[in-house]
């Protein structure tokens, strides 16, 4: 599977979409893996209070989800994304100001909120101008573009970012803001009724709830599945594996953007190959193959502090390696299932329920990952990471004996 097969399935407004994710990616390439960093090393807040602001943040996103699902559906997701844009954006560049604990709630609180707007408007706009055959391709596309755009902007942190330095991350943040303006430019030129409220058809409900969604039995499987794997994989991931190598293997800052580099540009560089591998297997078994890879991941960070400061800094991005052939599978096949299973006018809803995936992880990741690191337990928790990547799959399993039964 060549790269022009997948353009070649891009419309004018599917284009448009996945360019401005890339592009709003670039800024959080740059942030995401220093946030704990700088807020230790910058701010001189704990640890501990730093992985349990990630998990607020995860729970406002929690709080906030449900209307905004709700909210996609009844004005259209164009206007909803229009808003999370500006939001986030503003959000982003206080970030580079925050000096109290009180500041730096006020800050997540906004920008988890403002995510909860933007992630499930692009995935029902991406899903809706795309046709149903061509749906995995194009979100495998659109990963790859993604981590293309975080890829860059990680590596374009380790060469601003200067340890001991204020003013070389507060430059990163000011980045990471202008790019949620320039998507916003983006999303400004969709056209279409794909980008506005859904118009139920004559034989569909008129209107539609989250009980509704509760009824679809596989779609809840799914996401609770996805809860716990996302817990052991990115929630831990984002947050713990900055502290971990920097705190407890002494690796330089710097080292951040050239492990969290290495995930990225794999993606870029073989996400068309498994795309190629996944075509042979049921979406089943691809879910259930998640957890297999991202255990062996942790293996890597495991064996880490056994080795020389330069060869621990090689088993890292190893393990992100390892990781990123994990997400490769995930990434076209858990949002293919999910808008497969979701009625369309109540899709906004889905979406928005489906991102639970991430806000959940990311409050129980952070949160064990900041009170583990906090005590000084970086062996219990590795290998609370490791047995963990497994819990998903019976239910996965159980997900696939309900879709025979049917």
């Amino acid at each position: 599977m060549l790269f022009k097969e997948f353009t070649t399935l891009l419309n004018p407004q599917s284009r448009k979409i996945v360019f401005g994710i890339c592009l709003n990616a670039i800024g959080g390439g740059m942030t995401l893996s220093l946030l704990l960093v700088y807020f230790h090393d910058m701010r001189g807040f704990t640890n501990t209070f730093g992985g349990l602001l990630l998990a607020y943040g995860s729970i406002v996103s929690i709080v906030t989800s449900t209307p905004m699902g709700a909210l996609v559906d009844r004005v259209g997701p164009k206007k909803v994304m229009i808003v999370g844009l500006l939001v986030n954006s503003a959000a982003a560049f206080s970030l580079s100001r925050v000096e109290t604990h009180f500041q730096a709630i006020l800050a997540i609180t906004f920008i988890n909120a403002a995510g909860q707007a933007i992630w499930p408007s692009q995935t029902v706009i991406l899903t809706r101008v795309t046709p149903v055959a061509d749906r995995p391709k194009i979100f495998g596309f659109n990963f790859m573009l993604l981590n293309l755009g975080l890829g860059m902007g990680g590596l374009i942190s380790s060469l601003i970012i200067q340890e001991g330095n204020l003013r070389s991350f507060q430059i990163m943040y000011y980045v990471d803001a202008s790019t949620f303006l320039l998507y916003l430019l983006v999303v400004l030129t969709l056209k279409g009724e794909n980008v506005n409220r859904y118009i139920p058809k004559a034989h569909e409900p008129k209107n539609g709830t989250y009980r509704d969604l509760f009824e679809v039995k596989p779609l809840m499987l799914l996401g609770m599945g996805g809860i716990i794997l996302f817990t052991f994989g990115y929630g831990t991931i984002q947050a713990g594996v900055p502290v971990f190598a920097t705190q407890f293997l002494d690796l330089n800052p710097k080292w951040l953007g050239v492990i969290f580099g290495v995930n990225t540009l794999s993606i870029v560089l073989f996400q068309p190959l498994v795309m190629r591998i996944l075509e042979k297997y049921s979406r089943y078994t691809a879910l259930i193959s998640i957890g297999v890879i991202w255990a062996v991941s942790w293996i890597f960070v495991g064996i880490a502090p056994l080795l020389p400061l330069f060869v621990a800094g090689i088993a890292i991005c190893m393990s992100q390696l390892v990781f990123a052939f994990g997400e490769m599978v995930q990434a076209p096949t858990i949002p293919t299932l999910a808008n497969e299973l979701a009625p369309e006018h109540i899709r906004g809803r889905a979406n928005a329920l489906m991102s639970l995936q991430w806000s959940v992880s990311g409050v129980l990741g952070p949160a064990i990952t900041g009170l583990m690191l906090g005590a000084d337990l970086p062996e219990l928790w590795v290998a609370t990471m490791f047995f963990g990547c497994f819990a998903s799959i019976p239910i996965f399993l159980a997900m696939k004996r309900l879709a025979q039964v049917k």
